[in-house]
């Protein structure tokens, strides 16, 4: 229903901003600045709208792609030479620290990369576009099927066949950190503090990996970094859920 009522709101909405293209030409073909500043205001907020409203249906109906064994470290690599080639200022270091070997992960390459790439676009933003970021990736275990609460005595008793094998991607910044009520919300569809933020970008990054079975931790402190981990199954264990070791920020109920 929500995707339903989304697409009936792009349909006028592009309706509007065409009307208010032609008043812009109108407006300056008659020299008439009230005319152009009020049709501007339309124009932006039109394509503000429009932005919010095709983020909302990417998280509406998020959707795997085409998951291939992916190699992580590779894929990091191509992301982050991307990302480089548009830091033009060279305000920003970005620094690889990538653990070899490493298993593969099952993922649509382009759905991971759409979660790298909104990830450190968000520490250069907390960064103001200057400081330092670090892409990481490693290998853990975690007990299989292990739930919140769980005792460290009785997960110590589980054998090396109940646990699974995860490979975790982190983008650490050296900006400002993160407030502990700001931290809790993250997740939250629509929830920003950016001027012109949709609120989205995080929320489908986390459905994005919840739909390859894993799941996306945040760590961070007022005045000292934050950083986000994508935790995903390895390629030779079955999709799974896991909770790792440090407390989650979680992604909002459905």
């Amino acid at each position: 229903m929500a995707a339903g009522l989304a697409h009936e709101v792009k349909n006028p909405l592009g309706a509007i901003k065409g009307a208010a293209q032609l008043l812009e030409e109108v407006g300056a073909a008659a020299d008439d600045p009230a005319a152009r500043e009020f049709v501007g205001i339309i124009l932006e907020e039109a394509n503000r709208l429009d932005r919010v409203v095709g983020s909302f249906l990417d998280y509406a109906r998020p959707h795997a792609g085409n998951p291939i064994p992916l190699d992580l470290n590779a894929a990091v690599r191509r992301t982050v030479q991307i990302l480089s080639s548009q830091i033009t200022d060279g305000a920003v270091d970005v620094q690889q620290d990538l653990t070899e070997p490493l298993p593969h992960t099952r993922m649509d390459p382009e759905k991971f990369r759409q979660v790298l790439m909104n990830l450190m676009q968000n520490a250069i933003q907390a960064m103001d576009g200057r400081g330092k970021i670090t892409v990481s990736t490693a290998v853990r275990r975690a007990a299989r099927g292990r739930i919140a609460g769980a005792d460290a005595a009785s997960i110590a008793r589980r054998s090396l066949v109940d646990e699974t094998e995860l490979v975790e991607v982190s983008v650490r910044d050296t900006g400002p950190g993160i407030a502990p009520k700001v931290l809790r919300n993250l997740f939250i569809p629509f929830f920003t503090t950016k001027a012109q933020g949709t609120g989205l970008g995080l929320a489908i990054s986390q459905a994005i990996v919840q739909n390859a079975g894993g799941t996306i931790e945040v760590h961070s402190q007022p005045g000292d970094g934050t950083t986000f981990t994508i935790v995903l199954p390895a390629a030779g264990d079955a999709l799974a859920s896991p909770i790792p070791d440090a407390p989650l920020v979680p992604a909002p109920s459905v």
